[in-house]
């Protein structure tokens, strides 16, 4: 879970700082709504990021079949590295 921690916030700094992300919602960035009531009741914030792609679905979509290492998927059920678009 320490990796997991980690590598989940260090991911979303990541796409937070990116020209091409509009938003981003991980609950270990002080720019979430609820950052100081995850820091107050966890002890890591894991590795499940949401965030949203500038542009349109068309973008989005581009975005998704540009990805190497991730399985694109309508569930994020699995233990693999995971993407999935909503509508």
């Amino acid at each position: 879970m320490e990796h997991h921690n980690q590598a989940g916030l260090e991911v979303a700094r990541f796409l937070e700082a990116h020209p091409k992300i509009e938003r981003v919602w991980y609950p270990g960035l002080k720019s979430h709504p609820d950052h100081r009531l995850a820091k107050a009741q966890m002890r890591g914030f894991g590795s499940v990021i949401s965030f949203l792609v500038k542009g349109n679905d068309k973008a989005t979509r581009r975005f998704i079949d540009s990805l190497k290492l991730f399985m694109i998927t309508p569930s994020l059920g699995g233990s693999e590295s995971l993407v999935t678009r909503c509508p």
